[in-house]
């Protein structure tokens, strides 16, 4: 009796045994089934199926609920997609599940700075710097949304963090330089913009900018050129407006017109572009040109009271 009592506690015990690893199998299958499907989700992402990649994301969360990183998939590839709203709510669900990865208040920031919800964004990217103090593109983005809550002090901080941690960051200058411009700073604007020309030469927009100073100034020959360096890297409304000013200074009525029209080409719907041209029109004793431009402009303050 005795030794059949010892080998039925034996069989048992072998049975619990395999139960028990077969438990410790199961759940490391189900522990790498959730990384490769992580794994797929950013192939898809990197390959640029966001379709896919939404698609298998969704199916992902209903499978694991709980796992941060499905739902900061989720979010990348809703924003990829450009559901931004959708995407933010996935973001906000990686953090309630995982409230110390950071990366995920910075993935929230950039979908709320995109909404243009800057106070959102700012509560966020304080956040993240907080795990990531020396991360320069977050001062970047902070500088930003401070500045365009009309908070220029803060983001001129900001930047000056983010340039302290890497001098040679895109942008990080060029943001300085704006915000500077902002304040009346001229001089030190023109300095963070031909520092950003020398980093970044085929960025447009120092050129324009530093254009619009010179001419301010009354250096309209060093305008021109700067408009025109502006011109030769990227086609903006800014560059042909500042263009068109200047040869309207020097009385280039006809290169005027045309650099106008390639602004308004650009943005057709810049109210200020239009009188501009009215009153060159006028000057130019087109009276017929100048009267449809002023009507043109009266329209569009029309329809911006109702």
């Amino acid at each position: 009796m005795r030794a059949w009592m010892r080998k039925k506690l034996f069989s048992d015990g072998l049975v619990f045994v395999w139960l028990m690893c077969a438990g410790i199998v199961s759940m490391a299958a189900a522990q790498q089934t959730e990384n490769e499907l992580a794994a797929s989700i950013r192939a898809k992402l990197e390959a640029g199926q966001f379709d896919s990649a939404v698609s298998e994301s969704r199916s992902g969360v209903k499978r694991y609920p709980a796992s941060p990183v499905i739902f900061q998939l989720l979010g990348s590839a809703l924003f990829k997609k450009g559901e931004k709203e959708e995407s933010r709510l996935a973001f906000q669900r990686a953090i309630q599940l995982a409230p110390g990865a950071s990366v995920n208040y910075y993935n929230l920031a950039r979908v709320d700075l995109s909404l243009n919800r800057l106070p959102e964004a700012v509560t966020s990217l304080e956040t993240f710097l907080r795990f990531e103090p020396k991360d320069a593109a977050a001062h970047v983005l902070l500088g930003r949304a401070y500045h365009n809550l009309n908070q220029t002090l803060l983001g001129i901080e900001q930047f000056k963090a983010a340039l302290a941690i890497d001098p040679t960051l895109p942008l990080a200058h060029f943001h300085l330089g704006y915000a500077e411009s902002a304040l009346g700073e001229r001089e030190a604007a023109l300095g963070q913009f031909e520092t950003e020309t020398k980093l970044n030469p085929d960025f447009a927009d120092p050129y324009w900018m530093m254009g619009n100073i010179e001419f301010d100034r009354g250096n309209f020959d060093a305008a021109q050129t700067l408009f025109v360096q502006a011109i030769a890297r990227k086609s903006s409304f800014s560059a042909h407006y500042g263009l068109a000013r200047v040869f309207a200074r020097k009385g280039k009525g006809l290169e005027a017109e045309a650099e106008f029209r390639k602004a308004l080409t650009e943005e057709p719907d810049r109210i200020e572009a239009h009188y501009a041209l009215a009153r060159l029109y006028r000057q130019m004793g087109r009276a017929e040109d100048a009267d449809r431009e002023f009507g043109i402009v009266a329209a569009m303050h029309a329809s911006g009271r109702e």
